[in-house]
Parts: C-alpha cells; sequence; structure tokens
C-alpha cells in the first residue's frame, strides 16, 4: 500500500510518501506557519516526483488531524480529503501528538539526549492558539496515557520529557510525515480497520477540550489509533455568525 502523508497542525508542512511496505521513498518539510496553504500543493508534488509516483499510484492518503491552530490544520485536511476524494482512495487520520511521541520514543539516543525517554515517559506539546498549547502525556514507549487537552502555556503539565514546537520544551520537535505513514501502515498491517465517519463531541469555547479527549481515550482502550480525517480542534472557535 502506497500511501501519501500530510501534517499541517504546527508551523511545519510535513509531506512524504511510503512504499507497499512502509518504507519511505520521498520526505520534505517547509517550516512557516503562515504558508500552509501556499507550500503544501508544491511540496506534495515534489515528493511524488522525488518517488516516481503518480497519483493514481497512491492507494491511501493519511493526514494529521491536529490539535493545532484552526487555519493551518484545516488547509492539510482540506487537501487530503479532497485529493483522496478525486482519486476515489481512502482517506485517514491520526492525531499529530501521537505522530510525534511516537518519533520520540523510536530515536535510539531519545532525540539528542543521552538516554531515550524513561520511566516518566513525556509530554508532547504543540500551539493550539494565541497563548494556548495542546498536550498529552506519554510512556516511554509512545503510547498515550492522558490527553489531548488544551491550557495556557504555563499551566501544561510537566511530565517526563517535554517535547514539541513551543518555547521552554526539553526537546524540539515537528511532526514528521514520513512518521505518519509508518504509524498509518502499522496499523493497517496489524489488523486495524479504517475508522468511520464521525464527528467528535461538542467542546465547549472556553473548556480544555475534555469530551474530546474522553472519546480519544476510549478508542485508545480499544486498542484503536486511526481517526476519521476531520480537525481536532478541541474547542469551538472564538467567531461565532452574529
Amino acid at each position: 500500500m502506497r500511501i501519501l502523508g500530510i501534517d499541517t497542525a504546527t508551523a511545519s508542512t510535513a509531506v512524504a510518501v511510503t512504499d507497499a511496505q512502509g518504507r519511505v521513498m520521498s520526505e520534505v518539510s517547509h517550516r512557516d506557519p503562515r504558508r500552509h496553504a501556499e507550500v503544501l500543493p508544491a511540496l506534495v508534488r515534489e515528493v511524488l516526483a522525488a518517488s516516481d509516483t503518480t497519483p493514481a499510484d497512491l492507494d491511501l492518503i493519511a493526514v494529521g488531524v491536529g490539535p493545532g491552530p484552526f487555519t493551518g490544520l484545516r488547509v492539510g485536511v482540506s487537501f487530503a480529503r479532497a485529493m483522496a476524494h478525486a482519486l476515489d482512495i481512502p482517506v485517514v487520520g491520526a492525531m499529530t501528538l501521537d505522530v510525534i511521541a511516537r518519533a520520540q520514543a523510536c530515536q535510539p539516543d531519545g532525540g539528542g539526549f543521552a538516554d531515550p525517554p524513561g520511566a516518566d515517559g513525556m509530554t508532547v506539546v504543540t500551539r493550539s492558539r494565541r497563548v494556548e498549547v495542546a498536550w498529552a502525556t506519554y510512556d516511554a514507549e509512545g503510547q498515550r496515557l492522558e490527553g489531548p487537552l488544551v491550557l495556557p502555556d504555563s499551566d501544561y503539565p510537566r511530565v517526563g520529557r517535554v517535547v514539541g514546537d513551543v518555547d521552554g520544551v526539553d526537546v524540539s520537535a515537528y511532526p514528521s510525515a514520513a512518521i505518519l505513514c509508518e504509524l498509518v501502515h502499522a496499523q493497517l498491517a496489524a489488523g486495524e480497520p479504517l475508522p468511520a465517519h464521525r464527528s467528535w463531541p461538542e467542546d465547549a469555547a472556553a473548556g480544555t477540550g475534555g469530551p474530546t479527549a474522553t472519546a480519544l481515550s476510549e478508542r485508545a482502550a480499544a486498542g484503536l489509533v486511526l481517526l476519521p480525517a476531520l480537525p481536532l480542534y478541541l474547542r469551538r472557535p472564538d467567531a461565532v455568525p452574529a
């Protein structure tokens, strides 16, 4: 199964293609929080050309569904859904924080540290909006323990090593589209079915995203990692119709 992976849930626009065995054929990224829509089509063309892949060769599209800022996250999810619809192939989501955690847990040197994440595990944190971040905690193997939730910058818990794309973390990290593809490929190879289309619970504009976190925890407890290609905003937008 040849997979195109896309993630725009952080300041980075990440794109990759993996082959039928889950091996990375091509990967590229561009870091600019305001140019997701501008650079994404060019990056997709670049990885397809570098991997000698045509759109017709693709079997599935994987997209990071956040949590992340409204505008950037919407670019990647909308692009992935539209391309999958045009090609008549499936599109599946995975949580961006899970992808970052998996990358850290898989690195033998722990992302530049002398040892990998220890018994305390790690906290993965990304920008959500303005002075707020989305966070989740993980064990040393990258299995999610709590979250994703949204809190002000200074209020999120710092469990174990803190990894992410905001100030004050122990390890600066952005999602890898190649790790996203590998995660999706591994789950499908293990027999996890493609998720049915669904909507997430209604989260309050001033809340932490608790209802969505509960729904995701229930899926994780059932051994389900793959998600519908729907944005995980964790809360309603500030702007509402008059």
